[in-house]
């Protein structure tokens, strides 16, 4: 059996029963952050205008736009909230991928989930089959697919969020391979587009791609068979180093929910490392920022590409500057904030003092730490390293976290109770028949505190 066959029954034996509690608990943790980030950035200028865009296109009311009071069409709801969910570059991470895992599938499940009444413990399976699947073809590509420029987030996140779908449609094998198919041949996204709108698009993208996929398949759309490693297929096309032995391994892979990587920085992910290395230096030497003469992060050649804009003009592109989160970690303003990276932020003369101060090189030989080494006004030097790659092995205290992230984000925009009931929800979603009620609850207080386009 080859690849694309052997991923497509993977994905149809997906079972809630099957999954270890580890991944079970992970995957509810996830869905609680994609919630409270989908909403923080429902109200952001490029998720106001997918709104208004599909406003304007119509649709039968199938699915909630998350944070608004539009209900959709399932394909425009995972567009919508998979943007929405990627606008602050706070969602979450996975290495095997080198993306990010839940932002292109939850979307798809969430909204496919809500128009056919698809239980919590049904939701979860479904995925933990799309977060396997582009785990499995993150190993597959190797590192390659993501050097040549696609972003893996859109590219891989298709096929995520068409296996999530087909699973949680019921689809069989041959159905299954057809979706995936049907979404690899549109599967596209490009890493010059960090730091623009364009970025966040590629989630809902390969969301509403993955969904749609899906559907077309269970109506017996057709695909090749082998999609994958056919020539000039997904694999040969799209990464310079595709590698079955890789595929097969990963394939053999019990299961990559546990293993997802929260953000606790409201910046790219490459910047977190050294985000806080810089912070454990100025909390130890309680560090002021006239007091910094100098700084020199090490990070790996690939971090140039993505997250190494030297001077930002935007809040965007700030969260895709080494040189200047450190600054900001240094300065003592608060990274997890999300109402921080503005525009002008990035023109305040104390911050562009420091960034100017701060050199970023590439480590001789790769390795997952961040380095950074500060020299002071009075001489001295002080060096530290950092590795925020690490999954959490006591999920209480994620939990913990989670929701405490959650709530800020939350709370201001839908009310303490309905945000309580949302993580109250997230925390027994395997008992649960149904997500329509946190949807509901995902609706603003008030209507008037965000445009429902």
């Amino acid at each position: 059996m080859g690849p694309t066959q052997a991923l497509a029954q993977r994905i149809t034996e997906t079972h809630f029963d099957a999954l270890s509690g580890e991944a079970a608990t992970v995957a509810s943790q996830a869905l609680l952050d994609f919630l409270g980030v989908t909403l923080a950035g429902a109200g952001e200028p490029l998720a106001t205008m997918l709104q208004a865009q599909i406003a304007d296109e119509g649709g039968h009311p199938q699915a909630s736009v998350l944070g608004t009071a539009l209900s959709v069409s399932v394909r425009q709801a995972a567009l919508a909230n998979g943007a929405a969910g990627h606008a602050h570059d706070y969602d979450d991470v996975h290495d095997a991928m080198i993306g990010h895992p839940t932002v292109p599938v939850a979307p798809a499940v969430l909204a496919l989930a809500e128009h056919l009444g698809s239980s919590g413990a049904d939701v979860i399976a479904a995925y933990c089959a799309g977060v396997d699947t582009e785990c499995i073809l993150g190993r597959y590509a190797g590192p390659g697919h993501y050097a040549r420029g696609w972003h893996a987030t859109a590219t891989l996140g298709s096929l995520g969020a068409a296996a999530a779908s087909a699973r949680l449609l019921g689809l069989d094998v041959e159905h299954t391979a057809a979706a995936l198919g049907i979404a690899a041949t549109q599967a596209a996204g490009l890493k010059s587009q960090f730091g623009t709108m364009c970025k966040p698009l590629h989630a809902g993208h390969a969301a509403a791609t993955g969904v749609e996929a899906a559907q077309l398949a269970a109506r017996g759309f057709t695909s090749r068979p082998d999609v994958l490693e056919a020539h000039q297929g997904f694999m040969s096309t799209l990464s310079d180093a595709a590698s079955l032995d890789r595929f097969f391994s990963a394939l053999a892979t019990r299961e990559f929910v546990p293993d997802i990587c929260f953000k606790y920085h409201a910046a790219c992910y490459l910047t977190h490392s050294a985000i806080e290395a810089a912070l454990q230096l100025k909390r130890l030497e309680k560090l002021k920022p006239r007091q910094v003469e100098a700084v020199d992060v090490w990070v790996n050649a690939g971090h140039f590409d993505v997250c190494n804009i030297a001077a930002p003009v935007t809040g965007l592109e700030a969260k895709f500057s080494l040189r200047f989160t450190v600054a900001m970690a240094l300065a003592g303003e608060d990274t997890a904030s999300i109402e921080l990276f503005t525009d002008a932020l990035t023109r305040r003369r104390d911050l562009v003092a420091l960034r100017d101060r701060v050199t970023v090189h590439a480590h001789e030989r790769a390795r997952p730490e961040t380095r950074v080494r500060i020299r002071t006004a009075d001489g001295r030097s002080l060096e530290t390293e950092a590795n925020v790659a690490i999954p959490a092995t006591d999920l209480d205290t994620q939990w913990q976290r989670l929701a405490e992230k959650f709530h800020t984000l939350a709370d201001p925009l839908i009310g303490g109770d309905a945000a309580d009931t949302v993580e109250d929800g997230c925390r027994r979603l395997p008992d649960m028949d149904g997500v329509a009620a946190l949807a509901a609850a995902l609706r603003p207080a008030a209507l008037g505190q965000r445009r429902s386009a």
